[in-house]
């Protein structure tokens, strides 16, 4: 009874190793790699939007701000991503300049739009907005650096 299906209904030879099926739970094998993805570019996709949100909500683009902030934090991240794996290693001095230069840009992130609510730039909603924008970029490494782990490690 167990027929072969119609050439129609197989995969086409160039979605081979995409859609191959895992021999015991019938599941796709690359459904790790894909959620490894699409979830980390879904948060990415959020924090944007409610940073855009927190903007167009009460037609005041200043919360645009923090994006700029979020454009200087990529460079000590660029520069600790060519350093040593631990912090407590003999690590030049520039390693820890950029530790202090990224912490620093944390703060501000947190800082600038309580700020300007303190001094009626911005409305409260449109902080909530913004903050809760950096939660989503937050949650994007986070999950991005654990799909990531798992793929190195075998497990995904």
């Amino acid at each position: 009874l167990s027929q072969a299906p119609p050439r129609s209904l197989r995969y086409p030879s160039w979605a081979g190793p995409l859609l191959a099926r895992a021999p015991a739970s019938g599941t796709p094998a690359t459904m790790s790699n894909l959620v490894g993805l699409l979830v980390p570019a879904g948060l990415l996709s959020l924090a944007i939007f409610m940073h855009i949100l927190a903007c167009a909500m009460y037609n005041n683009w200043w919360p645009l701000m923090s994006l700029l902030l979020y454009a200087l934090m990529l460079l000590p991240l660029a520069a600790l991503a060519r350093q040593s794996e631990s912090l407590f290693d003999s690590a030049p001095t520039g390693f820890h300049w950029a530790i202090f230069l990224l912490a620093s840009l944390v703060t501000l992130v947190i800082g600038v739009p309580i700020v300007m609510w303190h001094v009626d730039v911005i409305e409260s909603g449109s902080v909530f907005f913004n903050l809760s924008g950096f939660v989503l970029l937050l949650a994007t490494g986070a999950s991005a650096a654990l799909f990531g782990e798992k793929q190195s490690d075998g497990w995904g």
